[in-house]
């Protein structure tokens, strides 16, 4: 059965988290953080936590051995601190996520994996998660991205001189390029000696001499048909029936339109041809090329209109996501935060 989440550990998950320097029982109510006037406790964050840890494919008892425990631990409560200032956030702003919205987040999951909501409720309880308490989460993220849709919305735009200068870096040599349309004679090399019966790597340590023969025949037999194509480009379709091999051949050579960068450095020649004008003969792995430009447009080329449409939503993510973690930062200082999970009260009375 495919898992919702990544294969874990996670049976007895909702054991006590080890703590700094505090048993369990000693510790179970102890404030983590303030937010205003609302506390969130470690039993807070000990039931809260298995599920935000469990959806990212982690075990949080891996909290109590890692490296990075004080950090961690903060991150955690500072991720449960911002979920219930966007909740009261929603109410201010009059967001009312139901059943409805949940559901249909549900089914949408339910369609990408291929399973229904029986497989994922069992899912969840192999796991010790109550369902009730995923589709809380659910909500919880469903009405965070409606609060910051709202309190953000139009204030991410990317600078077009940011755009092709993110451009210019991935794609130099794109911008204000050709783009040619071409057709192609493709003549297949040798595949295998007939005579010997042999593939052609064994048939070349064999007979090199004749081998090297039949491979010299071939160019010269391929570079009879590009002068005569040369000679008459616009017989070129009528060659390309009577001399070319391939799928291309099946659409009169027609190859497609393409700007540099598109095609192998072997294919570089096709960009300095004239309208018309045919490729001298060109070799590859795949055989000898012969090709014709049949069209010629001066401009952005498709690689660059790609290349800034990728650089544009690139740069959009990052700004959005600074905005999103100023916007949490604000919010958490408007509301007079103290986050102390990691404050040190051993010796406090």
């Amino acid at each position: 059965m495919k898992r919702f989440f990544n294969p874990l550990c996670l049976s007895g998950l909702f054991l006590a988290i080890a703590l700094p320097s505090l048993a369990q029982a000693e510790t179970i109510e102890r404030i983590a953080a303030v937010a205003g006037d609302e506390i969130i406790t470690l039993n807070d964050i000990r039931h809260e936590g298995v599920l935000r840890y469990a959806v990212k494919g982690k075990d949080i008892r891996d909290i109590d051995d890692s490296a990075t425990h004080e950090q961690d631990m903060e991150e955690l409560v500072k991720e449960l601190v911002q979920t219930r200032l966007i909740n009261r956030q929603a109410k201010k702003n009059n967001i009312n996520v139901g059943d409805r919205e949940v559901d249909m987040q549900l089914q949408e999951m339910y369609s990408k994996s291929g399973q229904g909501e029986e497989a994922y409720k069992a899912m969840m309880a192999s796991e010790g998660i109550e369902w009730s308490a995923y589709r809380a989460y659910i909500r919880n993220e469903i009405e965070a991205q409606f609060v910051i849709r709202s309190e953000l919305a139009g204030q991410v735009s990317p600078s077009e001189a940011d755009v092709i200068a993110c451009a210019q870096e991935k794609a130099p040599d794109a911008e204000n390029s050709i783009t040619v349309t071409l057709r192609q004679i493709i003549i297949p090399e040798l595949a295998e000696d007939s005579s010997a019966g042999l593939s052609a790597p064994a048939a070349k340590v064999l007979n090199e001499v004749w081998w090297n023969s039949l491979d010299n025949a071939m160019n010269q037999y391929a570079s009879g048909i590009q002068k005569l194509a040369a000679a008459h480009p616009d017989n070129f379709i009528e060659y390309v029936k009577k001399y070319s091999t391939g799928r291309s051949a099946e659409r009169d050579g027609v190859l497609g339109s393409f700007s540099p960068g598109d095609l192998s450095k072997d294919f570089a020649p096709v960009f300095a041809l004239q309208k018309g004008e045919i490729s001298p003969l060109i070799t590859t792995s795949a055989g000898y090329h012969i090709l014709r430009a049949d069209e010629i447009t001066m401009g952005e080329s498709e690689t660059w209109k790609k290349t800034l449409e990728q650089c544009r939503e690139q740069i959009a993510m990052t700004e959005s996501q600074h905005l999103i973690e100023s916007w949490l930062g604000d919010l958490m200082i408007k509301n007079y935060v103290s986050i102390m999970v990691n404050n040190d009260i051993s010796d406090t009375q």
